[in-house]
């Protein structure tokens, strides 16, 4: 007959199942998050023939209510603008603008976000940005890149949105406290798993 090695006794089944939990626990709750437009690429025109990098930045982030872009640019502006004023590059009518060179933007609502830069030439020449807001418990992740045609759309109605120009690390800070307070319970629960093996 062949020995068994050491089956896992029911508490140390409960300690993992625990473990499992508190994971779920810290993925599930994670809070509203920052994204820096463009990451290290941040808020400029496009290196030539290069426009859609802004359409492939969003296409690899899903974004959420309560979740906010912070644009990071150096002599330059940005603003949302409805969709005619986005594919027309046209910031006469802006629904929000700023050239602070920092600036903080609240997803406040489901649906499309549409955002230029003020300069005529760098919009058209590539520095643009739609983003997708998803419902609440909304799956689907929606292409929102740029049509290969840039046919004029009837433009849609302004909605209210939430510019702010302060530090977005003090947001990324509060998010990052939820997973900082949870590690040591997770730490204390795999000690435990360790010594009951023992």
């Amino acid at each position: 007959m062949m020995k068994m090695t050491s089956p896992l006794s029911l508490s140390s089944l409960m300690i993992i199942v625990l473990c499992v939990r508190a994971v779920m626990v810290v993925v599930a709750s994670e809070g509203p998050r920052v994204f820096k437009v463009g990451d290290e690429f941040a808020w400029r025109v496009p290196l030539q023939n290069d426009t859609s990098v802004y359409s492939r930045w969003a296409n690899t982030n899903r974004f959420h209510i309560g979740d906010s872009l912070s644009f990071v640019y150096d002599k330059d502006s940005v603003m949302e603008v409805d969709k005619w004023g986005f594919y027309h590059c046209n910031g006469s009518d802006p629904i929000t603008a700023f050239d602070n060179g920092n600036s903080t933007f609240y997803l406040d609502r489901p649906g499309l976000f549409y955002f230029i830069s003020g300069s005529n030439t760098h919009c058209t020449s590539g520095q643009r940005l739609i983003v997708e807001v998803m419902h609440i418990h909304h799956h689907n992740h929606h292409d929102v890149s740029l049509p290969p045609s840039m046919s004029p759309l009837s433009a849609s109605s302004p909605s209210e949105s939430a510019f702010d120009s302060h530090d977005p690390a003090s947001s990324a800070a509060a998010a990052s406290s939820l997973l900082a307070s949870f590690f040591p319970t997770f730490a204390a629960l795999l000690v435990a798993l360790f010594c009951c093996q023992t």
